[in-house]
């Protein structure tokens, strides 16, 4: 099977890595990670560049065994941003799969994550049998995307026989243009998690954390800025790489970003878990991938009022609406903190595990049949 993947398999660790080390049990999994769709800018010239060396230092072998049955390749394609990239993506597209045996011979299955054309191109050049879209956010609203990216969506959200999407407002925007959509949640690799509670020495500063990746898009910064300020004497440790850069105070500790089943280090480390998001158009309809992690972990957590966190998880998380409200209900949160909460707050991510989830995949997938092998699309 061929997976569309949006993001590096060595970016910050979420449903994508998880999706593909699972269907790996069923499938010899193709990772195939295309660029992104935001349009370039002058500050994403050293990024091109880096990407631009590791693909000629790969050249002579684009495949890469990252997980068993799983295999990494990374074509040599331009960014989806514009009509003259997208023709000339098109040739590179038809080239890369005529040189993988596994893609030109044809798969029963591809499972997509990424709406833009270099996506819809290589769809239509792999001859499949299934076409899964798993539409992790709400694309359009994210800042600097090309004009053609909701017709592009669209003609995805029509020709794929599934639509999966891991939040009730995603299921709102994407069911009047696709065949069939199903709400399937994110979930937690609950035993990489599941850590001792602290012993916390009276004179250890309190440890606040936050994990993933750093980007004004969606990390509410000002309430950092505010904690980090207002609490000197505490340490705010902000795990993942930094995609927009910001000077935060000496209390704020940027470790980079970490290996997904190293985390629990971190975690053992941290008092409490903060998920400080901004609330706009793309993060209203967020469920943060992380939400059932932090869960498993016990600790107490304080997150913003994202519309899907209040509505289902308002019994084991404290919310913050503005930056000077995240000091007092970081306090409130840890103080009020019990063993009863934490086996709460363990016993919901028990029940939200991965391999629970993936048992519905497999059903969802049993219960659409398998059409005859479409060809490629050819021009």
């Amino acid at each position: 099977m061929l997976l569309i993947a949006n993001i590096a398999w060595t970016f910050v660790w979420q449903r994508h890595q998880t999706i593909a080390t699972l269907l790996a049990a069923d499938y010899d999994v193709v990772f195939c990670e295309v660029p992104g769709m935001r349009r370039l800018r002058w500050g994403d010239a050293w990024r091109v560049v880096r990407r631009f060396g590791e693909l000629v230092g790969r050249a002579k072998a684009e495949v890469n065994r990252a997980h068993p049955n799983v295999r990494i390749v990374r074509p040599f394609i331009l960014p989806a941003t514009n009509a003259l990239f997208c023709a000339i993506n098109g040739a590179l597209i038809r080239r890369f799969v005529r040189r993988h045996a596994a893609l030109r011979t044809g798969v029963e299955l591809i499972f997509n994550y990424s709406p833009a054309r270099t996506a819809l191109q290589l769809i239509a050049a792999v001859p499949h049998r299934r076409l899964v879209y798993d539409c992790t956010d709400n694309f359009l609203a994210m800042r600097g995307i090309p004009p053609f990216l909701p017709d592009d969506e669209r003609r995805l959200l029509r020709a794929a026989a599934l639509t999966l999407v891991p939040s009730r407002e995603l299921e709102r925007l994407k069911r009047p243009d696709a065949k069939r959509v199903v709400r399937l949640p994110h979930g937690a690799l609950v035993d990489r998690f599941a850590v001792p509670d602290r012993a916390r020495s009276p004179d250890e500063p309190l440890r606040v954390l936050y994990y993933g990746h750093l980007h004004r898009q969606h990390l509410d910064y000002r309430a950092i800025h505010e904690i980090a300020l207002t609490r000197p004497t505490w340490e705010i440790v902000l795990v993942g790489p930094v995609k927009s850069a910001e000077a935060f105070p000496a209390n704020v500790i940027l470790p980079g970003q970490q290996p997904h089943e190293h985390l629990r280090e971190w975690i053992g480390r941290s008092d409490v878990l903060i998920l400080p998001y901004v609330v706009n158009e793309y993060t209203r309809s967020v469920l943060p991938a992380k939400t059932y992690e932090c869960l498993a972990t016990g600790r107490p957590i304080v997150a913003s009022p994202l519309p899907e966190l209040t509505e289902q998880f308002s019994a084991f998380l404290r919310f913050a609406s503005a930056p000077d409200q995240w000091v007092e209900a970081i306090e409130t949160e840890w103080r009020a903190d019990t063993p009863e909460r934490r086996s709460a707050r363990r016993a919901i991510a028990q029940q939200n595990r991965w391999e629970d989830r993936y048992v519905t995949l497999r059903r969802l997938l049993d219960e659409f049949p398998a059409t005859d092998l479409k060809p490629p699309v050819t021009r």
